[in-house]
């Protein structure tokens, strides 16, 4: 038993060194590229113009939804992210030397942005989606990190992550990005692809990180290669945005752009986790990055007949609606401008996953003012005004009618939908 003991201590003790070495060699950040501006010889003109630009890449990158405060702070950090192993909450980002990145430079900003790596060489967790910005232009970051230094600074500390072992240990993630953070930092060739898609691509794929929400997670909550076709976090089914799927559900460039620009379109409005989106980033796009956007989901979109809605369909659900949904929304979905918005071609009953559809009859939608000119009242939540079978009924019937979708969400299927999401 002895030689035994010490063969399998001593394989124990090299394992334990090849894993630290591995460990060591890939810790930290990669190669860090030159900055694009020289910082110290701005005239007012430039620093002003680069404040600007940096502004518009903090609005594509969406930064402000995570990093926003529970005051409604845009950058002075408490956000909560609800993930599946615990709570990580969003970072303090204004220039507050003791509680934000006052003293980070700009290649502090590169190396956190590209490799997940904080000023002080700590591992970012990857909701931080340095794995979408890994192929981020410098000079967007260069930009960044001026405006970003331009803002009040907030004296407001950082909360610590809510994860429980062995998803609290930072060092571990090192791993992780050995295995999925990948080390070619270029986007494929475009060939043949017109300046609107490749625009739209970088996008859609790295400025805005679309992938982080909309594409399928494995165990390690790292994406899988089922690109843009669907998620389910924070209780919300971030839908498939994939080409087929989207005309599927009836959008077009136009539709699509015009939903980003003001979160209301004839497919619906913007609601639970793509709101924010709305909020704080795409309704201050310019016009052309939301045309590249929408060509670029859209390429290769096919011609989809239009959905017809079933003949057989259920009568405890039409009479619910009728009762409590068609004097808002109209007996045939048709809505009311600036009041509730139409049925008939919304894409939430046409998604494979009810949940959505579910959790917004039972939450409601709170009285919102869109970009432009759109407002909607509140929608009054059902969720103890009706039983999970009234419910079912109700999700079976929209699906039906206006979804193109099968019946068949049951009273159990809602409890469970509802426990799950809320």
């Amino acid at each position: 038993m002895r030689p035994l003991f010490r063969w399998s201590a001593f394989l124990l003790l090299v394992a334990v060194v090849a894993v630290g070495v591995v460990w060591w060699q890939n810790s930290g950040p990669g190669p860090v590229e030159p900055a694009t501006v020289d910082f110290t010889s701005l005239d007012a003109d430039q620093h002003a113009a680069l404040v600007e630009r940096g502004l518009a890449v903090a609005r594509a990158g969406d930064c402000a939804a995570c990093h926003q405060s529970q005051d409604g702070l845009e950058y002075a950090g408490g956000y909560a992210l609800h993930l599946p192993m615990g709570t990580i909450y969003g970072t303090n980002i204004t220039p507050s030397i003791e509680h934000g990145i006052g003293r980070w430079t700009a290649d502090d900003l590169w190396q956190s942005m590209v490799w997940g790596v904080r000023a002080d060489g700590a591992n970012l967790y990857p909701a931080m989606p340095y794995a979408s910005y890994h192929r981020v232009q410098r000079a967007d970051v260069d930009a960044l990190w001026l405006y970003l230094m331009s803002i009040r600074a907030v004296e407001k500390p950082n909360l610590d992550p809510d994860l429980p072992f062995p998803f609290n240990i930072r060092p571990a993630i090192t791993f992780w990005n050995m295995a999925f953070l990948p080390q070619d930092r270029s986007l494929p060739p475009a060939d043949g692809k017109s300046q609107a898609w490749t625009r739209g691509r970088y996008l859609v794929e790295v400025l805005g990180h679309c992938g982080e929400c909309h594409t399928p997670r494995n165990l390690a909550f790292a994406k899988t290669d089922r690109h843009l076709q669907g998620e389910v976090l924070e209780g919300a089914l971030a839908p498939d945005m994939t080409a087929d799927n989207l005309a599927r559900r009836g959008w077009t460039v136009a539709d699509l752009a015009g939903f980003l620009k003001t979160g209301v379109s004839k497919q619906g409005v913007a609601t639970l986790t793509m709101w924010p989106v709305i909020q704080h980033s795409t309704q201050y796009l310019p016009e052309a990055d939301l045309a590249a956007i929408a060509t670029y989901l859209m390429d290769g979109a096919p011609a989809i007949a239009p959905i017809v809605a079933a003949t057989d369909l259920p009568q405890a659900g039409a009479r619910l609606y009728l009762g409590l949904c068609a004097g808002c929304h109209g007996v045939d979905g048709e809505g009311k401008p600036h009041a509730s918005p139409p049925l008939d071609k919304n894409t939430t009953a046409m998604l494979p996953d009810p949940g959505n559809l579910v959790r917004i009859i039972a939450e409601g939608i709170p009285a919102r003012n869109f970009p432009g000119e759109a407002r909607m009242q509140a929608m009054p939540a059902y969720g103890n005004r009706m039983s999970a079978d009234e419910m079912a009924a109700v999700v079976n019937y929209m699906r039906q009618r206006w979804g193109g979708m099968p019946g068949g969400v049951t009273e159990s299927d809602v409890v469970r939908l509802l426990d799950d999401r809320l």
